[in-house]
């Protein structure tokens, strides 16, 4: 480590070099081999559970299959599983009728977003609804960019964005656009604890950030 620093202070005096900021290369991500990697997948028991809540956090909802990186809790009989969202999801095809993330899609990269909703679509059976709750760019500019001036923009990085570490936030907009081109049908538009399915009706959990939040329901 030690060689390493000196080596970049070194370089740094160099002509047409020193301006330059050095960063070690990431690794090479090779998607094919993750195909084959994830190919023959064990798939897990849903326990004949037809809804599933992504990224629950402590919040266990009782007849859903609550699913999350690791338990972070007691949950008080309601079924649980451990897993990676932005990985293949160890379900069959067309096996969930609904679908619940709250606050989860903002904590996605752009490019990690699309892998967990392309995933989302195929589990769900035809007709299936996924609702999304989460900061919406709209209302994220509405409350943290007030103005665009210099000090405005960087007091808003820290409160939307790195203090929370939210990475994106996808607009009505943005997300119409890949939900209908990763095949969903319909995009609708609700209010806090408003659905046209009476199982996601009354599920939103934050109410403080209903004038922030989007509430989004996508059907396959």
């Amino acid at each position: 480590m030690l060689t390493k620093r000196i080596l970049r202070a070194v370089v740094r005096r160099l002509p047409l070099v020193g301006g330059y900021e050095i960063r070690p290369r990431s690794s090479k991500f090779d998607g094919r081999a993750v195909v084959r990697r994830t190919r023959g997948i064990r798939l897990r028991d849903t326990r004949g559970l037809s809804r599933i809540h992504y990224a629950c956090g402590k919040h266990f909802l009782p007849g859903w299959l609550n699913v999350d990186s690791y338990r972070q809790g007691p949950a008080h009989g309601a079924a649980f599983e451990a897993l990676d969202l932005v990985s293949r999801h160890p379900f069959p095809d067309d096996t969930f009728e609904f679908g619940f993330a709250e606050d989860f899609l903002e904590h996605l990269s752009q490019v990690d977003s699309l892998l967990f909703l392309s995933e989302c679509r195929r589990t769900l059976k035809p007709g299936g609804v996924l609702r999304l709750s989460f900061p919406g760019l709209e209302g994220v500019l509405r409350k943290h960019y007030p103005a665009a001036d210099w000090e405005t923009v960087n007091i808003a990085k820290e409160e939307a964005y790195t203090r929370y570490e939210h990475l994106h936030f996808y607009s009505r907009d943005e997300l119409t656009l890949v939900a209908m081109h990763f095949g969903f049908t319909a995009v609708t538009f609700h209010a806090f604890g408003e659905s046209p399915h009476a199982p996601l009706q009354g599920i939103d959990q934050r109410a403080t950030q209903r004038d922030l939040n989007t509430y989004a329901e996508l059907q396959k």
